[in-house]
């Protein structure tokens, strides 16, 4: 249970930053210089490119989410290395820029050519290659900005409270049923899109992270069978406030989205109904496995682990 110590240690982590390795900042004609910046360079950068890219994207121009969300996710990446010494884009830009090749998001919308749940409005007549290209550049900020924000989310002291709990244990035969299990929904999504929907936001990880586990890259199964749950808790929470700014600039944005998800659509903020947001939560997690899938492909993914609170701090080197 919470309480008043750990409660206000958490607000002190949020303003407070203690780490003394980062440069002092010093000012002309100040008798003391600042011990800690702020925000890094890149963090300023991407505010810069937020106040310019937020206004432009509501009555004049489509072409300006990328920027808009390059900009969170320097802010964010900025935050993380303020407050741990290290961070995604600092520990492996190699592995940043394959965040935003992978053309993940483009699964979401062939599976949502069945479901209808969402649709673009204020978009251009034509459907060419320079469409493709805008959308593809677009959506190639999903991967980073998740990982980005969870990465902060387990950078916060009650992450570790999640740390050594009751462990989950799945045999190699209940791994691989899961698995099936993630096939077997996927394909039952597709032909009853109307009641089974949801399964957009689960079905992917039920196949990639027991794959993950057998193979012995980072899985989420591997983690809580140890008992430690602050990967779930990170990339749950870390995806749920994406999900917040998604929806927040898309409200009054030129080129938007609207959602139809049947006995779901009621009690809206923004654009999503309430409910809605509950997608973003298992959306995390399989964003997770998805991506280290492809990361243990590439023989890359140990390079693709994040720093968390309470564990050895990972590396910048």
């Amino acid at each position: 249970m919470l309480n008043y110590s750990s409660v206000k240690a958490s607000l002190e982590d949020l303003v407070i930053f203690r780490d003394e390795r980062l440069p002092v900042r010093r000012i002309p004609l100040r008798e003391k210089p600042l011990r800690r910046y702020f925000l890094p360079y890149r963090g300023l950068l991407g505010l810069l490119l937020i106040a310019i890219a937020w206004p432009l994207s509501q009555q004049i121009t489509q072409n300006v989410f990328f920027p808009l969300w390059l900009g969170f996710i320097l802010v964010v990446d900025g935050f993380v290395l303020r407050r741990t010494a290290t961070s995604l884009l600092v520990r492996s830009p190699k592995i940043m820029a394959v965040m935003f090749i992978l053309p993940y998001w483009w699964l979401f919308e062939g599976i949502n050519q069945i479901t209808q749940n969402w649709v673009y409005v204020g978009t251009k007549t034509d459907e060419g290659l320079i469409s493709y290209f805008e959308a593809t550049l677009s959506y190639s900020t999903v991967i980073p900005v998740v990982f980005e924000v969870s990465e902060l989310v387990g950078s916060f002291g009650f992450i570790e409270r999640f740390a050594r709990l009751r462990a989950f244990v799945l045999s190699k035969r209940q791994m691989i049923f899961t698995s099936i299990f993630g096939v077997v929904s996927l394909a039952a999504m597709l032909i009853w899109p109307t009641y089974l929907f949801p399964l957009t936001w689960l079905s992917l990880f039920f196949i990639f992270d027991p794959i993950n586990s057998l193979a012995g890259r980072p899985s989420i199964i591997s983690q809580m069978r140890k008992g430690d749950y602050r990967i779930v808790v990170a990339f749950a929470l870390g995806a749920l406030v994406c999900g917040f700014f998604w929806e927040m600039w898309n409200r009054d944005a030129s080129v938007a989205w609207e959602y139809n998800i049947g006995y779901l659509d009621f009690a809206r903020i923004f654009e999503m109904p309430l409910l809605g947001y509950g997608g973003y939560l298992p959306f995390g997690l399989e964003t997770y496995a998805a991506f280290h899938f492809v990361a243990g492909v590439l023989g890359w993914s140990s390079d693709a682990k994040i720093s968390l609170r309470g564990e050895p701090r990972v590396s910048s080197a």
